[in-house]
């Protein structure tokens, strides 16, 4: 297992526009701030400590220039699961949300100091590894993120629909997380959307909790390949 490292103050968002059609360029999801910024912050929140000094503002748009004919993904039923005890805290390998359809595997992402940071593929959901592990014994919140696009061919696609610029995971969803050491149930109890220039602000997206799980991701916009806004899944692990 990994120790949980001591999460930093959230910086300044940017944001970078669309480009080629069949070459896809990701924006910048994380920006470390300046020295007075992460002063002022860390005066701020004297018990508030914000994920290793990152922000995912930009987290997970993967701007195309492309036709805006994205799947629709369908909801269905989900059966009840057995309850069973979560595994212990350890490396993330895949994240399912059944009552969408979804399961991806899942990369371990390191910021290394970098300025900015963006997930190195649109294929695959990012586990942050500066933040908290999944499972039971975990002392912060697990932040896990992947890109969008604007027809489809991102993983995390499914999450959001983009014509009704909505999210597809609602509260009462639970999403599953396989780790290194068995399953970890969630039980989604908040979606959000905010503006990706103030995510750094949001104390309440950054809290370092025990057993929660944060989901990250872009909303394009119906009309347009910009990306104003991130979709924030709040999730809870199951008792």
């Amino acid at each position: 297992m990994h120790p949980t490292k001591t999460p930093g103050p959230p910086p300044e968002a940017s944001s970078e526009g669309a480009h080629h059609r069949d070459e896809p360029t990701p924006d910048p999801v994380v920006v470390r701030p300046h020295r007075m910024a992460r002063r002022r912050v860390l005066l701020a929140l004297t018990s508030v400590v914000v994920a290793a000094g990152l922000l995912l503002v930009g987290a997970s748009a993967w701007q195309l220039l492309a036709p805006h004919d994205a799947p629709v993904t369908e909801r269905r039923a989900v059966p009840e699961a057995p309850a069973l005890p979560n595994a212990p805290a350890a490396r993330p390998v895949s994240v399912e949300i059944p009552a969408i359809g979804f399961d991806a595997e899942v990369r371990a992402f390191a910021g290394n100091g970098a300025p900015s940071l963006v997930p190195p593929d649109a294929d695959h959901v990012h586990w942050l590894e500066e933040y908290g592990l999944p499972g039971a014994g975990s002392e912060n919140t697990v932040y896990v993120i992947g890109h969008t696009s604007a027809d489809g061919r991102a993983v995390f696609d499914p999450l959001v629909d983009r014509a009704a610029q909505r999210s597809t995971v609602l509260p009462g969803d639970e999403i599953r997380i396989e780790n290194e050491a068995g399953l970890v149930s969630y039980d989604v109890v908040a979606v959000e959307r905010h503006d990706r220039r103030s995510l750094a602000d949001i104390e309440n997206v950054w809290k370092p909790v025990p057993g929660r799980l944060v989901l990250i991701t872009c909303f394009f916009e119906s009309q347009s390949d910009a990306v104003s806004d991130n979709l924030v899944i709040f999730a809870r692990a199951r008792d």
